[in-house]
């Protein structure tokens, strides 16, 4: 679908939203909630068919009273812009990366800590468990936004060329491409040489043997299609990134407390279910990427222990960036 323009879109929001301010114009119809819900995720992302069933089943829910109009792929506002529109009140919800938005709400990233949690199910037990209940829903709600539910994303994975990591040492000397700051700090803890790359120029780098390999995703490796320009993936679950489920806080207030109660209910489930997606899109993967000639491979308890001893100070760094940092962490060590 095409992008439109912002100036076109804030024409339509000035008729048809904010949903919340609507009223009872009709005397016969029941006053509806129209709800702007914006993603920077394509298609091909499991997270856009996750949430399609949330506003499915908020619709069902509500018997129509909340109508949804869900804008994909960028089409209003990019990974990056869309927090930002959320809190002036240009959408009135959407699904953020935490990880891109640490430098407005410090700590947002603590998932992103390498080796902190051990595997997606590890994730998912202390969202739950109520993480984001320990001060970072209360920072987000000081810059305007309601953050319903929390949704453990997949982790970051050692792709590279010509040999694997099997342990730390083996970063030495490695140019690897990485996305984050926490994830530099990391490489150069172990001995490599960061450099920052977008998903987009990976490719070609690896094919001109500027980098040795990189830290991403299992998303990123194939829709890239980076098995063709790497040898090795090594499972390390070296960070992960959290998807929020968030709303503006004014357009929040405006709508009645039984409603709130079905799109919480609904966001917890939403949250679920990215969960469960996030477990079969990586199966998937580590599946098509082995028939596709990589050599995975895993590390077991012991070595993933010392790789998490071998960057404490990567730790010490980040608590130092983030005053209730340790708290966050602790939180996560007490709930494996």
């Amino acid at each position: 679908m095409e992008r439109i323009s912002r100036r076109t879109f804030l024409k339509r929001m000035s008729y048809a939203t904010i949903a919340f301010q609507i009223g009872g114009g009709l005397a016969w119809a029941k006053k509806r909630i129209n709800i702007t819900f914006s993603t920077m995720f394509p298609t091909s992302y499991y997270w856009v068919p996750v949430t399609q069933r949330f506003i499915k089943r908020v619709e069902e829910r509500t018997n129509g009273e909340v109508k949804f109009a869900f804008y994909h792929s960028k089409q209003l506002f990019g990974g990056k812009e869309e927090v930002p529109a959320l809190q002036r009140g240009e959408i009135d919800m959407c699904i953020p990366n935490a990880n891109y938005h640490a430098g407005t709400v410090k700590g947002s990233d603590v998932g992103a800590l390498p080796f902190l949690w051990k595997d997606v199910d590890d994730a998912w037990k202390s969202l739950k468990a109520g993480l984001w209940e320990q001060g970072l829903n209360q920072k987000w709600e000081k810059i305007n936004i309601l953050i319903l539910a929390q949704s453990p994303g997949g982790f970051y994975h050692f792709g590279t060329k010509k040999r694997p990591i099997l342990k730390p040492q083996d970063l030495k000397g490695m140019t690897i491409a990485i996305s984050s700051t926490v994830h530099a700090k990391m490489v150069e803890e172990l001995g490599g040489a960061p450099s920052f790359m977008s998903s987009g120029e990976l490719y070609t780098a690896l094919q001109r043997g500027a980098i040795d390999g990189i830290l991403r995703p299992f998303l990123t490796y194939t829709g890239r299609k980076l098995h063709e320009v790497l040898d090795h993936l090594t499972i390390t679950n070296a960070g992960n990134y959290t998807i929020l489920m968030a709303a503006n806080k004014n357009s929040w207030a405006k709508i009645p407390k039984d409603i709130q109660k079905v799109l919480r209910q609904c966001a917890w489930e939403w949250a679920e279910d990215g969960y469960k997606a996030t477990l079969e899109s990586d199966a998937k993967a580590i599946d098509l990427l082995k028939s596709r000639g990589m050599k995975i491979h895993s590390l077991d308890e012991a070595t993933f222990g010392e790789f998490k001893a071998s960057i404490k100070k990567v730790y010490d760094w980040w608590i130092g960036q983030v005053p209730d940092g340790k708290k966050l962490i602790d939180f996560i060590e007490a709930h494996h």
